[in-house]
This record gives structure tokens, sequence and C-alpha cells, in this order.
């Protein structure tokens, strides 16, 4: 899983997650060209715990 983070004014959000790293990098492609304020960067989510039952 793979997640875009978008860093702006001292925060950051997760903006998408997808299991492929393409698709993330197409959407930062896609941040970057809009010229919306914040630094646009891929990292490596951690696995989500699944809740037990």
């Amino acid at each position: 899983m793979f997640e875009l983070v978008i860093e702006d004014r001292g925060g950051e959000y997760v903006a998408f997650k997808a299991e492929k790293e393409r698709e993330v990098e197409l959407i930062r492609q896609r941040h970057v060209r809009s010229l919306t304020e914040g630094l646009a960067s891929i990292r490596e989510a951690k696995p989500a715990k699944k809740a037990k039952k």
C-alpha cells in the first residue's frame, strides 16, 4: 500500500492511497501540474491491522 502525502504549512495529510505505486505517482503528477500548494511525496504505508472478531 502506498500513500500520497501533501505537506503544507507545517502539517501533512494523506491525499490518496493505492496498492500500486504507479497509481499514486500519477495522482502526484496531477497535483504538481495543478499548481496547488503543498509538497507532494509518496511513501509506503504500513499494512492496516485487521480487527479481531
